[in-house]
């Protein structure tokens, strides 16, 4: 019996799992009571250590394999977290790719990729979890964009394109579902630390901090915190909304090069 948080049948799907964002979602899930498929791209290592890190706390936990943007990977990756886990009804859009260079130096071959895995990527994702969630009457769907999606920067013309798809995917899967007590809503982290934001230049990270009003970089679990929030029975009535974890000011980046 599917009760009116998910039940016994307390799945999420977490993609782009293995590092940053995504790692501290799956953890923060799984402390709250779900068993989570942990989905990785190439970092087979980094996800099955995230995958032990749950188990050693006494949750449930699965890693799978999938190139989200490939076709036919959302149908492949939904089906398999229902043998191994069973129907995911909360699904988190994480896994995504960024190419930052100036527009007429980008190649069209960097700007597909990051429609595939950003946009394309999450639509099929959460095309093929809706049917057990409709079956649920239950369930949540976050995407977890940018701030840049909403402002736009220098040499993220294609990025920042990507991540505003998902805004409006957002929005407008939310009014589709919100009668089935489905909740779609996206999260827009800011300069958050992870391995790519620490790995700039370091001038370009002071650069962005100096223009954020808590004069630090956010961490992955704060980012965690708020998509376990939209996750939860609490937040039934928060649908279509964008919600941003930037620590009080937009991101700035300097021009390209």
């Amino acid at each position: 019996m599917i009760t009116s948080d998910g039940g016994q049948n307390k799945v999420a799907l977490v993609t782009g799992a293995s590092r940053g964002i995504g790692a501290a979602c799956a953890l923060r899930l799984a402390a709250q009571g779900y068993a989570v498929a942990v989905n990785f791209a190439r970092s087979g290592h980094e996800a099955e250590s995230v995958v032990k890190q749950i188990r050693a706390d006494g949750g449930r936990a699965v890693a799978i394999r999938a190139d989200v943007g490939a076709e036919g990977a959302g149908e492949e990756l939904v089906g398999e977290t229902v043998r191994r886990l069973g129907p995911p009804l909360v699904v988190v859009n994480n896994a995504g790719v960024q190419r930052s260079r100036a527009m007429i130096r980008q190649p069209r071959e960097e700007f597909d990729q990051m429609l595939d895995i950003n946009v394309r990527g999450a639509w099929s994702v959460t095309r093929a979890a809706l049917p057990h969630m409709y079956d649920a009457d239950w369930g949540r769907v976050v995407f977890v964009s940018s701030v840049l999606g909403a402002t736009g920067g220098p040499g993220d013309t294609g990025y920042g394109a990507s991540k505003g798809a998902l805004l409006a995917m957002s929005k407008s899967l939310a009014l589709e579902v919100s009668r089935r007590n489905i909740t779609a809503n996206a999260v827009l982290p800011g300069t958050i630390l992870t391995d790519i934001v620490t790995d700039v230049d370091p001038a370009v990270l002071e650069a962005n901090i100096a223009a954020i009003a808590a004069r630090r970089g956010g961490e992955p679990e704060e980012v965690a915190a708020v998509v376990a929030f939209l996750c939860s029975q609490d937040a039934s009535y928060v649908s279509g909304a964008e919600v941003v974890v930037h620590g009080g000011g937009w991101l700035t980046l300097p021009p390209s090069k």
